[in-house]
């Protein structure tokens, strides 16, 4: 039985621009204490699929859970939390909450050639739990710090301090290079 749930950032932003102050965000927690966010400019779909449904691949990088066929489509599948932290998710997980990023270089010539859509490439990120959409200024985000992990600062566009969470502002497209290129 397929359960897949799909649903689109453009329905949970089905109001008016106009009432929202700032940039669209898509919050998630990435480990147990650690939120982030992504631009929503990045964001195809926010999915939650049954792991049964990723298809493991040999002789990948750790970070690599597999391959995900949708819409007549494969694509990558990385877990986000061990690419950047090396805190993998659980292996037990009967379903997992993916967010499809959309990045507009296309990666031809890498060892993983990923699912393409004209010029944007698609990738699945497995996060621990989805918080929904918000809106930032931009002039609220500080500048990234020194982090105790080169992977996270390659990826890191800054820190976003709101209501005394430290939220990571993430690059979506740097987080996809980082992940072709780990071994």
């Amino acid at each position: 039985m397929n359960t897949s749930i799909t649903v689109s950032p453009a329905n949970r932003l089905h109001k008016s621009a106009d009432t929202y102050l700032g940039d669209p965000y898509l919050c998630f927690q990435l480990g147990e204490q650690t939120q982030a966010l992504f631009s929503m400019d990045q964001v195809q779909e926010v999915i939650t699929i049954p792991a049964q449904q990723i298809t493991p691949m040999p002789n990948m990088p750790a970070c690599v859970l597999g391959l995900l066929s949708r819409r007549s489509r494969v694509m990558w599948v990385i877990d986000t939390a061990y690419l950047l932290m090396s805190q993998p998710v659980a292996p037990s997980l009967a379903h997992y909450e993916i967010i499809v990023i959309q990045v507009n270089q296309l990666f031809r010539q890498q060892a993983m050639p990923l699912a393409t859509s004209h010029r944007h490439t698609l990738m699945g990120l497995v996060v621990q739990k989805i918080r929904g959409s918000r809106y930032f200024s931009s002039g609220l985000i500080q500048p990234p710090q020194d982090t105790a992990s080169p992977d996270l600062a390659s990826c890191l566009k800054g820190y976003l301090l709101q209501q005394d969470n430290l939220m990571l502002v993430l690059d979506a497209e740097a987080l996809v290079r980082l992940g072709l290129v780990k071994k």
